[in-house]
């Protein structure tokens, strides 16, 4: 199942905007509650709002494919 290049060039049309948008959250995030890295309770504050977020965002993915198993869609991703 080779790709050709206009479905890439799709692909990447999509995916290019909702990475951007999910790295510049993530960036905004993370740094929630931390003015400056000073000292090992700011990283630790960084890394659990990165942790928080990835959670969410990994809820968000199992509700919208389980949305899609009990509305009739196949799974896109080849299972």
């Amino acid at each position: 199942m080779e790709m050709e290049l206009r479905q890439i060039v799709a692909v990447a049309a999509v995916a290019t905007p909702i990475l951007t948008l999910f790295l510049a959250g993530a960036f905004i995030a993370a740094r929630s509650g931390v003015e400056r890295v000073s000292s090992g309770r700011d990283v630790v504050q960084i890394a659990g709002n990165f942790s928080a977020m990835l959670l969410r965002v990994a809820g968000y993915v199992v509700v919208l494919l389980l949305v899609q198993h009990f509305i009739g869609l196949r799974s896109t991703f080849g299972w």
